[in-house]
């Protein structure tokens, strides 16, 4: 079963993707410029804010399939009504570490666009704000996508429905 918000936020997931791959260029160029004696500045910078980035990208559409990670011995273990608790307590649960984070993250981002904050020396100074403004608003989406998968289990649907992989039409 196909969300309509899968498709938005399917493009947050290819923006990371793509970053991914430059970022994967970045480094071989590093590692390439340090056999020949001259690295390129600034990349474990670059590297550690894109990460971060990335990561926080990819959650919502994670969230919409509802293809987080989880250990299924307790789960495979129980009945239907014990996985829709379990998958209603896990929805609670996400909901709570998001709203900590982007409680805990608005101050910071705050700050780091009015002061414009940077992280290196040198050469290529990074700028820290867009990583937290991402870490912010993808806290954000992540807390909508989680209130959007409980509904539609409280509703009655399974979080099965959501996780089986996409058929292709040939």
């Amino acid at each position: 079963m196909k969300s309509k918000s899968e498709g938005p936020v399917s493009l947050l997931n290819a923006a990371a993707a793509l970053w991914a791959f430059v970022l994967a260029f970045v480094i071989l160029a590093d590692v390439l410029g340090r056999v020949v004696g001259f690295a390129f500045q600034g990349t474990v910078e670059l590297v550690a804010n894109s990460i971060v980035a990335i990561v926080f990208l990819q959650f919502p559409l994670t969230i919409v399939r509802g293809s987080f990670l989880r250990s299924t011995v307790i789960y495979d273990a129980v009945s239907d009504r014990g996985r829709r608790g379990i998958d209603i307590l896990s929805c609670l649960l996400g909901i709570g570490i998001f709203v900590a984070i982007a409680w805990g993250g608005w101050a910071d981002m705050i700050t780091s666009f009015r002061i414009g904050e940077f992280e290196g020396e040198g050469a290529l100074r990074v700028p820290v704000y867009p990583t937290r403004a991402i870490i912010f608003v993808m806290s954000v989406l992540s807390i909508l996508c989680y209130i959007q998968l409980l509904v539609r289990l409280i509703g009655g649907a399974r979080l099965s429905d959501f996780a089986k992989p996409q058929e292709q039409e040939v």
